[in-house]
């Protein structure tokens, strides 16, 4: 089968930013023994091609477009992939994303099926009965075993905001090396510092977030780098925590510093990346998401 990742509306640009979204999904795809493409625009491939649309739809664009090729001759599936929590105001109330909320209300009657890396409810809105939670686990493919020194004590994948900035500061003045991604750096500089750090630095970004971001851990966890991680969030995403050292927020930084400074956190990042790997299977848990009927009429 052919899963064609259509981003047409995700700047190309900007596509990195979901890269850590789409990544290990089209690997765990590709273990299953599917063909991957990616495509922007008209590139709108018929059945039996499965188009995979990329939640954050403030342009109706796309939906419109989804819903005119519905309404044609020629028969489309499509998958819709989401990585928000519908509750998040932050998130579906912004200011600046007015219809990012009401779009994607728009297009879940008109996907054949939908996959959600946040395990919150999607059964109050029209459509949203085909959305399924589908859960990150370990693509052999994407295993990294780094050898270049550790020379960054921690590091934050992901942006600074409120709650995280002090942290960096306050590890900063303990003495740590202490870095981040901001959530803006390509991917071959991305990997480059989870090869380089001894410790990944997982706090949610507002003290009103739910859920762990499993992106965030997974690209850690298959680098084989020790994770300290806030813990809060009790749905079935908590189970990620079993491959953390976990902690309160007023812990946090003691715990930090704790396992960055100890000298066997490599060999620590590295047992908990073979736990993972022995517990968990993405391409498992997408042959699960796929038993759905949309699927049912196609061969690998």
């Amino acid at each position: 089968m052919r899963f064609h990742f259509l981003l047409t509306n995700h700047y190309p640009f900007g596509c990195y930013r979901i890269e850590d979204i789409v990544v290990p999904i089209a690997a765990g795809l590709a273990e299953l023994g599917h063909t991957i493409t990616y495509g922007f625009d008209d590139d709108i491939p018929p059945w039996p091609v499965v188009n995979l649309v990329v939640e954050n739809f403030n342009d109706p664009a796309v939906v419109d477009e989804i819903a005119r090729r519905r309404g044609s001759d020629t028969r489309y599936c499509f998958g819709l992939l989401a990585h928000e929590d519908l509750d998040d105001r932050t998130v579906f109330a912004h200011p600046d994303y007015p219809y990012r909320r009401h779009n994607l209300e728009r297009v879940l009657p008109l996907i054949d099926f939908g996959w959600s890396i946040i395990p919150c409810d999607y059964g109050g809105l029209a459509g949203g009965e085909k959305m399924r939670f589908l859960e990150y686990g370990y693509v052999p493919a994407l295993r990294r075993d780094g050898v270049l020194p550790r020379d960054i004590d921690a590091l934050f994948y992901s942006d600074l905001g409120e709650r995280r900035l002090p942290l960096f500061n306050a590890l900063a003045q303990r003495g740590l090396s202490v870095s981040a991604t901001f959530g803006v750096l390509p991917d071959y500089m991305k990997l480059e510092l989870l090869d380089r750090c001894r410790v990944v630095v997982d706090v949610r970004r507002r003290e009103s977030v739910r859920y762990l971001t499993p992106t965030r851990l997974v690209a850690a966890l298959h680098a084989g780098v020790a994770i300290v991680s806030e813990q809060y969030d009790t749905s079935p995403l908590a189970r990620l925590y079993r491959y953390v050292a976990g902690t309160d927020h007023a812990q946090l930084l003691d715990m930090c510093e704790a396992v960055a400074s100890s000298p066997k956190v490599r060999e620590l990042g590295i047992a908990t990346r073979e736990l993972f790997a022995a517990e968990t299977s993405m391409a498992r848990n997408l042959r699960a998401a796929m038993s759905g009927t949309v699927f049912a009429g196609l061969a690998v």
